[in-house]
């Protein structure tokens, strides 16, 4: 017996940008109401388009929270290169200058999503094939390229800046405003006294 050909796309081709809108839309949804407990229905209900405009442009829930999951990584990425590429990278204006972000309206809703997706990941890796891959190993090759490859202990300095701020994220998640401006001061202390020891155990 021979599997049905896939369903045809009928109507219009969908307006340049479209897609784009609706991951925008659909992100802030499933952050507030969560991934598992929303169907494609109540996801469009949302939205206020038909679970047939969902399916064209996604093809099926699984599609759809793909798509979210790229999207998510792909924002908070861009942030913090956007950071990166100001014309003083240092280690107080990344940090500060991400969490500004972060602290914004909405952000601790589209930081859940992150870690859900995640959480989803590492249960069933094919289910978003690549998505920790991005999550983890992307972000710390981010920071090595911030910290410099040159330098003896970027590796095991990235590893520990990616986890402290992940650690910061989910404080602030379960008691909102614990992480204060002093407490980015010292995230930035401990990053530039272990990057200092480093420079100077080579000397």
């Amino acid at each position: 017996m021979t599997a049905d050909p896939a369903p045809r796309r009928r109507g219009r081709p969908p307006l340049e940008g479209r897609r784009d809108e609706i991951l925008d839309a659909a992100v802030e949804v499933m952050a507030a109401r969560g991934i598992e407990g929303t169907s494609l229905a109540q996801l469009a209900e949302e939205l206020g388009l038909s679970t047939y405009a969902l399916t064209y442009h996604f093809g099926s829930k699984d599609g759809l929270l793909t798509a979210i999951a790229g999207h998510v990584e792909t924002h908070l990425q861009q942030e913090f290169d956007g950071l990166a590429a100001l014309g003083d990278p240092s280690a107080r204006t990344l940090v500060t200058g991400y969490w500004a972000k972060y602290g914004r309206t909405g952000a601790a809703g589209s930081t859940r999503l992150w870690l859900e997706l995640a959480l989803i990941a590492s249960r069933d890796p094919d289910r978003f094939p690549g998505f920790l891959d991005a999550m983890v190993d992307g972000w710390r090759r981010t920071i090595v390229t911030f910290i410099g490859d040159e330098h003896p202990h970027a590796e095991q300095i990235a590893s520990i800046a990616f986890a402290t701020i992940l650690g910061l994220e989910l404080l602030e998640l379960h008691r909102p405003g614990t992480v204060t401006e002093t407490t980015l001061d010292g995230l930035v202390a401990l990053y530039e006294i272990s990057a200092g020891t480093s420079q100077a155990g080579q000397v």
